[in-house]
């Protein structure tokens, strides 16, 4: 079976309705489910795992720029919830699949290095029981 090589140059980023995936240099998405130990139920001694409670996010690394401070600046200072996507090559194919979902901007920090450009790492978490959620594209 051929793969699909993929270079992560063509991704589309929505934050609160705009268009901000030229701000970023680097996006991405998690979830991960903790691991809960059942073994106690287990009358054979082999050492069993369920699955627990999910911890999702988008992370990534954005040029700082005043048009992207005066986005994402009042959502973290206001704890607002607002709606973030992301497609992954989205910018060339609105067919891939979307992750989406309500979210909070919990990280701010703009940072400067003479000779470089400025850039701030950003996380965004699940505001509601919904978490970030995955549909086909156009």
């Amino acid at each position: 079976m051929a793969f699909t090589k993929d270079v992560a140059r063509h991704d589309r980023v929505w934050i609160d309705g705009e268009d901000v995936s030229n701000a970023f240099r680097e996006f991405g998405f998690t979830s991960e489910h903790s691991e809960e130990d059942v073994s106690g139920f287990s009358v054979s001694g082999v050492d069993e795992f369920l699955p627990g409670s999910t911890t999702q996010g988008f992370a990534g690394e954005a040029f700082y720029t005043p048009e992207f401070y005066a986005i994402l600046w009042p959502l973290h200072f206001g704890r607002t919830v607002f709606e973030a996507q992301w497609q992954p090559d989205g910018l060339v194919d609105p067919t891939r699949e979307v992750y989406y979902g309500n979210v909070t901007a919990n990280t701010f920090n703009p940072n400067a290095t003479r000779g470089n450009v400025r850039v701030m790492q950003t996380t965004f978490r699940p505001a509601d029981e919904d978490g970030i959620q995955s549909s086909a594209g156009t």
